[in-house]
């Protein structure tokens, strides 16, 4: 049911992301269409000329600027006749844009025709400035007086409706204000398609690393715990394997649906009363696992009592009186013990609780050996396991983790139950 309802939900999300995404793609396309016809209207003649008059005022200031720096020796004459020249080479362009043009009021030919003729007649004492500076003063004032005669231009063109300055001005207003929203809109849809991405990633990560149906850490986790955080030592931790009694009845009894509402109602005790420096992991069907780190040696016998009792309670669930026992498993990491051999360790001691006769724990001891007797499944189930570097070859030491293809066929199941 659980499962169910989660793969219910997540396509609604991501239908609604995909949804956003293409809402403003949408918009980004139209905006783009209206920024290509704006375009197209700013490169008309008229535009241009416009354009054009603007950068004659833009290299007036320039010219003053750099002509106050050669007054200050901060430039070389080279640098300020260069600039002269840009803004010479600027006015034949401009003057023949404005001939093309209809005669009107705001036709600037004649006041272009005026200050280029202007500017020609001073060309000599501009020259002159590369050997004396002491007319520069009236120079600047001369450059100053014919770039206000084209501010002023600008004035009267503004005050004009429909005029090409003011029709320029606004089309350079709504590409800027459209440029702006189309940006925003490519970022509004790489921010979603990221979202989507992270979205699925940490879905997908939590599928691959929590049990769905207990909410706890699933045996993935627990491997990678176990090879990767405890590879070569187990020194201060203690692991528990924890095999619940009689749970196969209740399936059987009384269905799927109340041993899953049961795993987990007992999952959530187990979790509950675990110190909240440990970790228990679901590995499949009724069995657990639980990684106990310690200070005081007691500590883990004590937590598996704990268990042992929590186990044994009777639960009414869906009007249905549920009842297990645990048998439980207990091994001491040493510094020379990996992740690996210790959780065999526990494995065994389980496996000798339920044959003291279940309800109980045990602690594992060297003097253990895994029974032969009964094919051990929980192997098939799991990943390979890294090696931890220490030898274990003893055929009473873990070799005894065989089954057969059909064991691994039916234990590799997601709703398979011991």
């Amino acid at each position: 049911m659980m499962r169910s309802k989660q793969l219910n939900i997540m396509p609604v999300k991501r239908l609604m992301l995909v949804g956003c995404i293409a809402l403003l793609a949408v918009g980004v396309v139209v905006t783009t269409h209206k920024i290509t016809s704006l375009s197209d209207r700013l490169t008309s003649s008229q535009s241009k000329l416009v354009w054009y008059m603007l950068s004659l005022s833009n290299e007036y200031d320039a010219l003053l600027t750099m002509l106050k720096r050669y007054q200050g020796g901060e430039s070389s004459f080279d640098h300020v006749a260069v600039q002269h020249e840009i803004l010479w080479s600027r006015f034949p362009v401009t003057i023949n844009m404005a001939s093309k043009q209809t005669a009107s009021k705001t036709n600037p030919r004649a006041l272009l025709n005026t200050i280029y003729s202007e500017l020609k007649a001073s060309e000599a004492s501009f020259y002159a400035l590369r050997f004396s500076t002491h007319n520069i003063d009236d120079v600047m004032a001369h450059y100053r007086q014919q770039q206000q005669q084209l501010e002023n231009y600008f004035a009267r063109t503004l005050a004009v409706p429909d005029s090409g300055y003011r029709e320029h001005t606004r089309l350079l207003n709504q590409l800027g204000q459209l440029t702006t929203v189309m940006t925003l809109g490519m970022i509004a849809v790489g921010a979603t398609v990221l979202l989507l991405i992270a979205h699925d990633a940490k879905r997908y990560y939590k599928l691959a690393r929590e049990d769905q149906l207990t909410g706890l850490n699933n045996r993935h986790w627990l491997f990678d715990a176990l090879n990767h955080r405890f590879a070569t030592s187990t020194e201060g931790v203690a692991i528990l394997v924890i095999d619940l009694d009689g749970f196969k009845a209740i399936n059987d009894t009384h269905g799927h649906d109340v041993g899953d509402v049961f795993l987990r109602t007992l999952a959530k005790r187990f979790a509950d009363e675990l110190p909240r420096n440990a970790v228990i992991a679901r590995l499949g069907g009724d069995e657990f696992a639980a990684i106990i780190p310690y200070q005081e040696a007691n500590t883990p016998g004590e937590i598996a009592t704990t268990l042992v009792n929590i186990a044994q309670r009777q639960s009414v669930l869906l009007g249905h009186r549920c009842k297990v026992s645990a048998s439980i498993g207990l091994a001491f990491g040493q510094n020379n013990i990996g992740g690996e051999r210790l959780l065999r360790y526990a494995d065994m001691a389980m496996y000798a609780a339920k044959h003291a006769g279940k309800n109980q724990y045990r602690v594992y001891h060297d003097a253990m050996q895994a029974s032969t007797q009964r094919l051990h499944s929980r192997s098939a189930r799991r990943p390979a396991l890294e090696s931890d570097g220490t030898s274990d070859t003893q055929p009473d030491k873990g070799d005894a983790f065989k089954v057969s293809l059909s064991a691994i066929r039916h234990f590799n199941k997601p709703d398979a139950r011991e």
